[in-house]
């Protein structure tokens, strides 16, 4: 494997570092919460629509990723594929400045659209993973994607706190947050442009065939070759089950701080200032631990701290205890995140990066499309935000169950030998 640049590492990360100003203050933070009590008004109405919203576009993605990533893969273009849906998303999180109150269906096209465009960006990003990392290194180097990711979402959200401080904290104050968000992924993540280079020579168009012809082909293929890959299978399985669980904390956190336990909107922000730092903690902290210990044993450990988090906010509410949970939350996010891209990484050949990835974008996508809506339904049926958390707990319990059955040594040998016969692999260890 050729040597990389710092300078490259470094333009790879800073897409993480962009990319979560959207997922932190759009999806977690700011209009997830502006848009249950400004766009509709009713806290339990405004659960229901925006978990409805965000499993819609979650669904989009996690049919369409896989196909966009054999597209991306045969045609050499994963920088390119990651540079329409950076300019997308940014576009569409612009947008959002435009809703009002009572601007419910609009809202929910935009953000669907906005988070259609983040989510494949993510998966893209991600399948230059195996290019710039060797597998000793995939910890860290993930570890400190993450990390520089955690300090952009802390920054926008600085930066949305500065503008309630100087200028208030009223309608339009928020929706100018929307816009400078924006501008703060569109100029983050021009050094990504600039440094992150692609490596996979485009293949040759066979005659008579197009790209949509060749990407359901190589999906099929991928899916083919999946079966040799047992334990990449295996955790995509585990991945799901506990990200249900990830993914329902990260839509509903700011909500839930609002609404049951009695956030004002400057307090919340400050919460979440805080809470980043923590994550940027974890994921640069146990990217070390990992190369030390395993992806495995280190996910074990993230996946205990996120069940005394769900157990600890439902038993007690107060917001002494959730300061408490939300950062050692922050800690399990930031890591059980970074570890798990790691091992799909290890399990990964290089050649089938943007697909494999593809379809880890899917199991994230279906997890969040499944936790969200659960969540969402169950809060509407009993009518409590802390009854539903428990429903998230039974997620890290599955996903706790089911981290013990992969066996990390055989996917990375898997991995390996199907790179080295390329096509062939009657001989991987599956």
């Amino acid at each position: 494997m050729e040597k990389v640049s710092k300078k490259e590492i470094f333009g790879w990360a800073m897409f993480d570092f962009a990319n979560s100003s959207f997922t932190t203050v759009i999806i977690t933070v700011v209009f997830s919460a502006y848009f249950v009590s400004h766009v509709v008004g009713d806290d339990l109405l405004g659960v229901k629509y925006w978990g409805w919203g965000l499993a819609l576009s979650n669904l989009v993605v996690m049919t369409a990723g896989p196909f966009i990533g054999a597209v991306a893969d045969f045609s050499g273009s994963k920088k390119r594929f990651l540079f329409i849906s950076y300019i997308f998303c940014v576009l569409f999180t612009a947008l959002l400045f435009l809703v009002a109150r009572g601007d419910i269906l609009p809202a929910l096209i935009i953000v669907i659209l906005a988070n259609i465009a983040f989510s494949a960006g993510e998966n893209f990003c991600s399948a230059f993973l195996p290019e710039i990392a060797r597998p000793e290194q995939m910890g860290k180097i993930s570890g400190y994607g993450w990390a520089l990711g955690y300090i952009g979402g802390l920054l926008s959200l600085a930066l949305c706190l500065a503008i309630f401080q100087i200028f208030g904290q009223g309608e339009i104050q928020i929706r100018f947050t929307f816009l400078s968000t924006s501008l703060f992924f569109l100029l983050s993540a021009i050094p990504t442009f600039l440094w992150l280079r692609e490596r996979k020579q485009p293949e040759a168009l066979p005659q008579g065939e197009t790209y949509i012809k060749v990407g359901y082909k190589r999906l099929g293929e991928t899916f083919k070759d999946l079966a040799h890959f047992g334990e990449l299978l295996k955790f995509l399985f585990v991945f799901f089950l506990f990200s249900c669980g990830i993914s329902t904390i990260i839509a509903f956190s700011s909500i839930f701080a609002e609404s049951v336990v009695g956030f004002s909107k400057s307090e919340t922000l400050i919460f979440f200032i805080v809470v980043q730092l923590s994550s940027s903690l974890g994921a640069f902290a146990f990217g070390f631990v990992e190369d030390r210990i395993g992806a495995k044993r280190t996910i074990t450990i993230t996946l205990v701290l996120w069940i005394i988090v769900v157990a600890g906010v439902w038993w007690s509410p107060s917001k002494a205890f959730f300061w408490f949970a939300g950062n050692l939350a922050g800690l399990a996010i930031g890591s059980s995140q970074s570890s798990s891209r790691a091992m799909v990484a290890l399990f990964t050949p290089r050649s089938k990066s943007a697909e494999f990835f593809g379809l880890w974008g899917m199991s994230a996508k279906f997890a969040a499309t499944v936790g969200i809506f659960s969540y969402s339904l169950m809060t509407t049926m009993s009518g409590s935000m802390r009854s539903a958390i428990l429903l998230t707990g039974l997620f890290f319990i599955a996903g706790l169950i089911g981290i013990f059955f992969i066996d990390e040594e055989r996917g990375k040998k898997g991995a390996a030998l199907y790179e080295e016969k390329n096509t062939d692999c009657s001989n991987c260890l599956f």
